[in-house]
């Protein structure tokens, strides 16, 4: 069980992998498709400049992190491409697999994967959460395309991962363990993550109240019960876009967390746990890839599953937010 950070610069890779980072991931964005498609049309699921700015700096990425025995992973997680956009795209990966020796890419797009097999056979397959890792049928599926790991979606639960387990094989899971949520299903969502813009992390709306085609307007009572549900829809978006983007007062990252089902998660044989934010403030990556760490140094150890829970609880200091339960990736 391996601890996946996020990377945004070769000045990072240090400070990360001396304090437990154990794989790495980041996107690159290519001025070649930044020239034919515009800054606007992303190649993974993050800004442009969330990622790695130049081939330069992503070789220094790969070989610091080699250094250290640590594989990279490059994002190419997009819903989805359209055929014209196969040829960079192949290029790209031709060029980090044969020359910067990049590790695995992570993938979304299902036509991708097949002409990765086909074209470029030594490129190792990561399959994204963005291609609906849901359920037996689909991990099926991607060990057919001949996927090497396979992120499953957030919403993928605990007593979900025993079957998937066995469906897999030797084939192995990754799982979300820190920092940022999904409203919905990421899989089938094909807006960006832009929490200026996106529509799901926006819930400060203004609603009223309209009769139905028969007439019927709701009655005062409906109308209490209606406004608490959408008092509690706010608050899970709330806690879902990382408590407002805030932090806590002892400077830890606030957000989706999976700290307390790691006991679970190393039982199941789980391969890696992916820490969020490849567009996150280098400090924020720091906080995080330490708070992972400590709890599964207890998990590793093999102490009790309860005192891993009661620790892991104590550590994030936020005993509010664990008991609403709306900060858990796995409830």
């Amino acid at each position: 069980m391996k601890i996946l950070a996020p990377l945004g610069t070769a000045k990072e890779v240090e400070m990360l992998a001396e304090n437990g980072a154990e794989e790495f991931y980041c996107g690159i964005t290519p001025m070649e498709w930044m020239e034919k498609y515009s800054a606007g049309v992303w190649v993974n699921r993050r800004n442009p400049f969330a990622g790695v700015m130049s081939f330069k700096e992503l070789q220094k990425i790969v070989d610091q992190s080699h250094s250290y025995g640590i594989p990279v992973y490059i994002t190419l997680n997009a819903p989805y491409y359209v055929q014209e956009q196969y040829p960079m795209l192949l290029d790209l990966i031709r060029h980090c697999t044969e020359v910067v020796g990049v590790d695995a890419f992570i993938v979304g797009d299902i036509g991708l994967m097949i002409a990765m097999k086909q074209q470029i056979p030594s490129a190792t397959i990561h399959v994204s959460s963005l291609a609906a890792p849901l359920n037996t049928g689909s991990i099926q599926l991607y060990k057919e395309l001949g996927a090497e790991r396979i992120v499953l979606s957030r919403t993928v639960q605990l007593n979900e991962i025993p079957a998937l387990k066995k469906a897999a094989g030797n084939i192995e899971l990754e799982m979300f363990i820190l920092n940022d949520g999904c409203v919905y299903e990421e899989s089938f969502c094909h807006t960006t993550h832009n929490r200026a813009g996106a529509f799901c992390s926006q819930s400060q709306w203004d609603y009223i109240s309209m009769p139905t085609s028969g007439n019927y307007t709701l009655s005062d009572s409906e109308k209490i019960k209606l406004e608490e549900q959408v008092k509690d829809y706010r608050e899970f978006v709330w806690f879902v876009n990382d408590c407002g983007c805030q932090i806590a007062q002892d400077g830890l990252p606030l957000g989706p967390c999976g700290l307390c089902a790691l006991p679970a998660l190393y039982k199941a044989g789980i391969d890696s746990l992916k820490i969020v934010g490849r567009e996150s403030s280098s400090y924020r990556k720091l906080a995080s890839v330490q708070l992972v760490k400590a709890v599964v140094d207890r998990v590793r150890s093999e102490e009790a599953e309860t005192q891993v829970k009661e620790y892991a609880r104590r550590i994030r200091n936020q005993p509010s937010f664990c008991e609403s339960g709306l900060m858990c990736y796995y409830r």
